[in-house]
């Protein structure tokens, strides 16, 4: 059966309006009949044809569409045609890598056969890259034989090094070695180093040899890099992008810092001063934004002085001035003339504040009058930035200017001085008693924000008496200042405090009540736990969420009945609480209860239930948390594993170290933590073998770096025997582990 003459008429019309519809029609039947008009349509003249034939065949990619796909990728005279099949076949995936995988060594034309390897080099499976393997063996085309290397570079596995090294020192020819080159850059194994670094010798090898270095990101190249760049007569920004790549490339916390710090001693250690200016150069000529980046970050690096304003006057440039204020960091102390000099030229507010970030970061006390003008800024961002950074630069000095801040008209502000004059004095022990009296004083002004405050900074340092304050304070006849001093008391887990914060309860005001019920789980005491239950039939649904929670603290049998009450009636928020509190009661009682709330519609609550059951005893309550570890939601899943790590219990190991390879990350991290609560050296496999994700590198190694009593000999074996990658985090590791031991 063919097509309707009609359609293939209209599809064969010189009208690409027409055309475009005939398509639409075809491609939504995709019938057995339509399929030659469809395949004809494929290398239509017009680019929404072919578009719309391509959404058809992927919406029905049965084999012989594959198959036909396949073949029109033969037709040398349709570009159009060929790109469109190879379109549908990378959008078919992994149901086209069969046919190709079968044709590509028996396929004689060498165009189709390099599309094959291209497209294996896209779909990627385990069966493509065995047969790329054994084509690079024997293909003679050398474009075909580099897109084999191109294509076995996106699989980024290091079984194929053996082969890639080899063809290095058997094939004479420059455009393979290129080729290969790049592979072994995406493959990013260090092993490949020896190989490639004499190749630089060769002129035409060397952008891709540097490109290569800086995609593998091994600290051991940052000598070979500023070697090339010192003794080259020209600037190699290649050579100086490598080493960017290099400094930050995505490692592990336990390597990434180290490895930052030393890149950036050897460049100031080793990059020529007669570079400098050439790299200024190429700053401000260069149109390219990364080059500017990475320029910025070498001037910050280099230590020397003619780069200073060129980096203060890139502050003003707003797609560079991050970059650039870090890179004043990382100039350091000997920078802060210059910085203060700007600081007290600058006009625009966002140039300021990025000034007083840098001296947060690298100031001293010389730069305590610059940082005073703008203590009285009209910007409150300003104001608070000037405030924070006094409180980083130590010198009992600022403490009455930061006083005089008190009742700053911006919360964030107030809150800046308090915190920066607590540091100080914490710092400065001896001005204690000078900051004590000032404060008293300041604790009679009529001035809310300034009593408030005042109070903070009383508490903060305690100051002799200030016991006697709160308590007065908790009685004031403003509500704002009660609930400030109540607050206050729940730092500390006094017994005086206990009445007071009884009444609180009470208070007329929802912010004191809050308050109080927050300050209270702290001491505990006997007679907040009616109060509390009262509190929770409270008209406000914070306050009732509040008593929830802190009765689940209180860990009482009389609160449970009280709280299951709310569980059945009261708002979501409430019965969140209410599930967390039964939790913590660790009873049997409140099992049903619980396993009930399992079965709800709202996850949030399916949620809170399931990490309530976490300290619940029952085996019917272990095997509920451990089948819960494959449930559809992400959310339950990872609750599961939270849960079983806060149990304790060991018989959860296997399903946790299952639970390492879930699909989702949040889910992979829950079981890390939860390994970390059940460490034990069965888990040695399952959590190595967990470096190689880089989402949970870092909650692994510091797993490992906790519990290194148990894991340091298990990782020392495995260093002996773990291939380039590996060794690398495993050595970072050992060594965060001796580090630990110092501390």
């Amino acid at each position: 059966m063919t097509a309707d003459p009609q359609l293939i008429e209209q599809a064969r019309s010189a009208d690409p309006d027409a055309r475009q519809k005939a398509a639409v029609l075809v491609a939504q039947s995709a019938s057995d009949h339509d399929l030659p008009l469809m395949f004809e349509l494929l290398g239509d003249k017009d680019w929404r044809v072919r578009k719309t034939i391509v959404d058809g065949f992927v919406r029905d990619a049965r084999s012989g569409i594959v198959e036909g796909l396949l073949d029109a990728l033969a037709d040398s005279e349709n570009a159009g045609k060929r790109n469109s099949a190879t379109e549908a076949l990378i959008r078919i995936g992994e149901p086209a890598i069969p046919p190709i995988v079968q044709r590509v060594s028996k396929e004689w034309d060498v165009d189709v056969r390099l599309s094959f390897v291209n497209l294996l080099g896209d779909l990627r499976s385990d069966d493509a890259f065995q047969v790329l393997l054994q084509l690079l063996e024997k293909e003679q085309d050398i474009n075909v034989a580099s897109s084999v290397v191109s294509s076995l570079g996106k699989y980024r596995d290091a079984a194929a090094l053996p082969q890639l090294i080899r063809m290095l020192n058997q094939r004479e020819d420059l455009w393979l070695k290129f080729h290969v080159v790049e592979a072994l850059g995406d493959i990013g194994d260090r092993s490949a180093l020896p190989a490639i670094l004499p190749l630089y010798a060769e002129k035409s090898l060397r952008k891709p040899v540097l490109e290569a270095i800086g995609k593998i990101a091994d600290v051991g190249t940052i000598s070979f890099l500023l070697k090339i760049i010192a003794e080259e007569e020209k600037l190699n920004l290649t050579a100086l992008r490598a080493l960017v790549r290099i400094a930050e490339a995505d490692k592990p916390r336990v390597i990434a810092q180290s490895e930052q710090n030393l890149i950036q001693r050897k460049f100031r250690e080793s990059f020529p001063a007669d570079k400098v200016a050439p790299l200024i150069e190429h700053l401000h000529s260069t149109p390219k934004r990364d080059v500017r980046s990475f320029i910025l970050k070498f001037l910050g690096w280099s230590g020397d002085e003619r780069a200073l304003p060129v980096l203060i006057a890139y502050l003003e440039q707003p797609e560079n001035a991050e970059i650039a204020a870090q890179a004043l960091i990382d100039f350091g102390p000997t920078a802060i003339l210059k910085i203060l000099e700007a600081l007290r030229n600058a006009e625009e507010d966002d140039v300021v504040a990025l000034l007083l970030r840098v001296v947060n970061v690298i100031g001293g006390p010389e730069a305590i009058p610059s940082i005073l003008a703008f203590l009285d800024h009209d910007n409150p961002m300003i104001r608070r930035l000037g405030l924070e950074t006094l409180g980083e630069i130590p010198h009992p000095g600022s403490i009455d200017y930061l006083l005089a801040k008190l009742d700053d008209y911006d919360v964030a502000c107030q809150q800046a001085a308090v915190n920066s004059i607590s540091a100080l004095v914490a710092s400065f022990p001896e001005t204690k008693v000078d900051v004590l009296l000032k404060i008293r004083r300041l604790l009679q002004s009529p001035s809310i924000p300034v009593k408030l405050n005042s109070l903070s900074v009383f508490v903060n340092i305690q100051g002799e008496g200030y016991h006697d304050e709160l308590l007065l304070a908790s009685k004031d006849s403003d509500p704002t200042i009660r609930q400030k001093a109540v607050s206050l008391m729940g730092k500390f887990g006094e017994e005086r405090f206990a009445d007071q914060l009884v009444l609180s309860l009470a208070d007329e005001s929802t912010s004191v009540r809050l308050a109080a019920i927050n300050a209270i789980v702290r001491l505990r005491p006997e007679k907040g736990l009616a109060p509390l239950i009262s509190s929770l039939e409270d008209n406000d649904i914070w306050i009732r969420t509040a008593a929830a929670q802190a009765l689940g603290e209180y860990r009482q049998p009389r609160g449970l009945e009280p709280l299951m009450h709310h569980l059945e009636h009261d708002l979501p928020p409430v019965r969140i609480a209410v599930i967390e509190a039964l939790g913590k009661s660790e009873t049997a009682e409140v099992k049903d209860v619980l396993f009930h709330c399992l079965d709800e519609s709202d996850l949030e609550i399916r949620r809170a239930a399931m990490l309530g059951l976490a300290r619940v005893p029952g085996s019917d309550v272990f095997d509920r948390l451990v089948a819960s570890l494959e449930d559809e939601d992400w959310r339950i899943r990872a609750a599961a594993a939270t849960a079983l790590g806060n149990r304790g219990d060991k018989y959860a190991l296997p399903a946790l170290h299952h639970a390492l390879e879930d699909s989702d990350t949040y889910v992979q991290q829950s079981a890390v933590l939860a390994l970390d609560h059940i460490a034990d050296r069965s888990s040695f496999p399952f959590l190595f073998k967990a470096l190689e994700n880089a989402a949970i590198l870092d909650e692994v190694s510091e797993v490992f770096v906790k519990h290194k009593q148990l894991y340091r000999d298990l990782l020392e074996d495995a260093w002996r025997t773990a291939d380039s990658r590996r060794e690398v985090v495993i050595a970072a590791i050992l060594q965060a582990m001796k580090k630990r031991d110092e501390e």
